[in-house]
């Protein structure tokens, strides 16, 4: 069994469908309301499965709603009601809570409240597995697609939702200057490999693209480790139209086991000069450097290849041009990679959505500012009720690392997530893996 054809099958048109079927594929039949939070991509068949979660982050109101689940072509297959009080949290694994599970190709939770937010994890039991925030921002215009690997070691694969109901026809530029475009009917789903686009054949050569006529798109991108190579890797970005002129990559892992792979990509057409800087964990910053990316260009490398100093613990970009840009972990073995966006990430509060129970979670904070800060962390259960709660003070610019449990002083064992308030702006994420060390997927603080 191939087992990427889950994830990157181009899917039909509606047009295709119906002479299949024989039947009226009808779309989405009601405007959807104001507030929507997009699971662009599930996956439930093929030994895939998906998992969704939910959690509403106000602390003293009741989020309402339904979990609309919907096929490729925009056809509605069920509403699940949603109740959730305040702090309250519900996770799903599609392949077994969803009747209709091997036709979904999307998912939206139709709400009461903007503050909530969700994660989609896709998975293969005991091989693959990665973690995507679900979204609420639709794009409002060109979306980029900051890295792109197809080669004989990865695979790339695109997955998009078309939100609008009118027909999108996308123009993808990628950097080597071929054009492709992808037509999707309204509140059509599509996912497809880079190679797919080419007759099948990888591309060694497309490092990156651009989404044109993205305005009303939601997305995201799959980087995986092509069969029988002896690679596990799993990861993925949503693809956004923002970018932003300071990029923080909160961790570098230890460079005997890990490898900490970095992409600054500039979509301009100008040179962007970059400022690296540096940090211990105590928040001392070490030496600077300089580095110019040229227009429609990137940085892509690991932390060794940046010289950064041994001791250096997180770094930030300063760039003259806005950028996108992510970071990605992976183990030396080949057997685990998780990653998330570095853009737009500072937050004064939030939460880490999963505490591993079949493994670890290993959470970082980092205070970005030049001033001290007062972060409190609650151990939450999925009924909103507080485990635990503690307080951490942070220089200027340090950073705090631990598992889930070293961060509080008394036992967090009932706890399915952490929130996280802060006096000062922070960036964090989450790494969750296996008891075996066989699985790895992270997450940016929500």
């Amino acid at each position: 069994m191939n087992t990427h054809n889950l994830i990157f099958v181009k899917g039909q048109g509606t047009s295709k469908i119906q002479k299949a079927l024989k039947v009226n594929i009808i779309p989405a039949q009601t405007p959807l309301p104001e507030n929507k939070m997009y699971f662009p991509h599930i996956s439930a068949k093929n030994a895939w499965d998906t998992e969704v979660c939910i959690i509403n982050t106000s602390s003293f109101q009741t989020l309402t709603g339904n979990l609309l689940a919907y096929n490729d072509a925009g056809v509605q297959l069920s509403s699940t009601p949603i109740s959730l009080t305040a702090n309250a949290r519900r996770q799903f694994t599609v392949g077994s809570d969803f009747t209709s599970a091997t036709s979904i190709g999307y998912m939206i939770l139709e709400s009461s409240s903007t503050d909530v937010c969700g994660y989609m994890k896709f998975y293969i039991a005991g091989s693959y597995r990665g973690a995507i925030p679900a979204t609420m921002d639709v794009n409002s215009s060109d979306a980029y697609i900051p890295h792109i690997a197809s080669n004989v070691t990865w695979s790339t694969g695109l997955s998009l939702l078309n939100t609008t109901d009118s027909d999108k026809t996308l123009t993808i530029q990628f950097s080597n200057g071929t054009t492709k475009t992808v037509t999707l009917a309204a509140y059509q789903h599509d996912a497809f490999s880079i190679k797919s686009l080419f007759s099948g054949t990888s591309q060694p050569n497309i490092k990156s693209g651009v989404i044109s006529n993205a305005s009303g798109i939601v997305g995201l991108e799959l980087f995986i480790s092509n069969s029988g190579i002896g690679q596990y890797y799993l990861n993925g970005l949503l693809l956004k139209d923002d970018t932003t002129v300071d990029l923080y990559f909160p961790h570098i892992a230890n460079f005997n086991t890990w490898w900490t792979g970095i992409v600054a990509y500039n979509p301009s057409s100008s040179t962007a000069t970059l400022t690296i800087t540096p940090y211990q964990e105590d928040g001392t910053a070490l030496t600077v450097q300089t580095m110019e990316i040229q227009g429609n260009d990137k940085y892509i490398g690991n932390a060794e290849q940046l010289n950064c100093p041994s001791n250096a613990a997180w770094f930030h970009i300063a760039s003259t041009q806005a950028l996108s840009g992510f970071e990605l972990f992976g183990t030396n073995n080949h057997q685990q990679l998780g990653g998330y966006t570095c853009v737009n990430i500072s937050v004064t509060s939030g939460v880490f959505p999963k505490i591993e129970k079949s493994g670890w979670t290993g959470i970082a904070l980092v205070n970005i500012q030049s001033s001290s800060a007062s972060v409190t962390l609650n151990a939450m259960k999925d009924d909103g009720t507080q485990v635990a709660t503690t307080s951490l003070s942070l220089d200027p610019h340090e950073k705090s690392v631990g598992s889930a449990q070293e961060l509080f002083t008394t036992d967090i064992s009932e706890a399915t997530y952490i929130s996280f308030s802060s006096t000062n702006p922070i960036v964090g994420f989450q790494l969750n893996g296996s008891t075996d060390n066989m699985l790895l997927d992270a997450l940016p603080g929500m």
